[in-house]
């Protein structure tokens, strides 16, 4: 590395570090603004449990907020470093050392693979470790929330419904499941007072449970022959408390890794499947996408002659939205699961040319 690619490293991961910092700092001051009085709901607590309970919801959602900040915050950081360059009137003492003004690129791009491999490292084992906590409403304490449970569907196709989960004690009330038949279709329905999560063998023990079959019994059975029942003392509902919890939430599938994802989707039984496959491909395109972000600022710092700092972010931040507002809509519209791959990938296809045919043009 050469004396102005240390320069231009050096300016962009600490101008990096500073605006993350101050991101997260102004995300946690906003949200707990605005959600001070769910943490102060229950009048048991005092001041100083008060202020472990935000300590404990606000530290398990850092990696979230990275994951959320990171990428974008790269692109206003090599945005600063090269907007800083230009009012200093750098650039135009390195044209004329003869320097071709894309070789400053080089090292910006080379210090944000680091961070993307952070970023990824982040999403796909920080975060999911933490899901179940990220997942926790701010007036949820520790897990102490009681949550209703409608319409879990587990690894065999089993639908559970109950009235009351209560996460730390692992325990539902209420409990209603349906089997499927080998068909996939609605074959017996298992009512229980109570179920008792037993993670050493990963089933639900049942309290006054029974088993009710929708089927017949017989070629032409009489009326009191069509529904049987049967007790049933424990099941094998795939789904932990904590996956419960976390399946309650709006985005929990963005709060996990690809290869759960993959699980999710090979399982090939959820109603929500196009909403996970989406989720799945947004996340292996995510790095290509900051990438993109990136090289579509930087060609408007890029110039030989002086010029305005402020038009120039001005510019870039009209293009970055127009960037963002495409990404937004190609995410959110589809709801066919054949067309997922190809919504997730069109920012790239139409902004990926943009962004090269815009810095291979930069006028040195």
């Amino acid at each position: 590395m050469s004396i102005v690619d240390r320069y231009v490293a050096r300016t962009f991961l600490s101008g990096y570090i500073i605006l993350l910092l101050v991101g997260i700092g102004l995300y946690i001051l906003t949200d707990l603004l605005v959600n001070l009085d769910e943490f102060t709901k229950d009048p048991s607590l005092s001041f100083v449990q008060v202020l472990g309970v935000m300590r404990d919801y606000y530290q398990y959602n850092i990696p979230l907020y990275f994951s959320q900040l990171g990428g974008p915050l790269m692109a206003i950081a090599a945005a600063f470093t090269l907007g800083w360059m230009l009012r200093n009137s750098e650039l135009t003492a390195l044209v004329a050392a003869g320097m071709p003004l894309q070789r400053l690129a080089v090292p910006l791009l080379g210090c944000s693979v680091l961070l993307v491999v952070l970023w990824v490292l982040n999403q796909e084992l920080v975060v999911p470790g933490c899901a179940t906590k990220i997942a926790r409403s701010h007036d949820d304490m520790v897990g102490a929330r009681v949550v209703g449970v409608y319409c879990a569907r587990d690894d065999n196709n089993a639908i559970l419904t109950a009235l009351q989960l209560h996460p730390r004690r692992g325990v539902l009330r209420g409990v209603y499941i349906v089997e499927p038949d080998d068909q996939g279709r609605p074959a017996n329905l298992i009512e229980a007072d109570r179920a008792q999560y037993v993670p050493e063998r990963g089933v639900w023990t049942l309290e006054r449970g029974r088993r009710m079959s929708m089927g017949r019994t017989g070629a032409e059975p009489g009326l009191g022959e069509r529904i049987r029942y049967e007790p049933v003392y424990e099941y094998a509902f795939t789904l932990s408390p904590e996956e419960l919890l976390l399946r309650q939430g709006a985005q929990w599938s963005e709060l996990l890794s690809v290869r759960q994802m993959n699980a999710l989707l090979r399982s090939r039984n959820l109603p929500n499947l196009p909403t996970i496959d989406m989720s799945r491909h947004i996340r292996l395109t995510k790095p290509l996408l900051f990438w993109i972000l990136m090289t579509l600022a930087l060609p408007f710092f890029l110039t030989r002659e002086p010029a305005s700092v402020l038009a120039a972010g001005g510019r870039a931040l009209l293009v970055g939205g127009l960037f963002f507002g495409v990404g937004f809509v190609a995410h959110t519209v589809v709801k066919d699961e054949s067309w997922t791959a190809f919504m997730a990938w069109l920012p790239i296809l139409v902004f990926g040319p943009i962004a090269v045919l815009q810095l291979a043009n930069v006028k040195t």
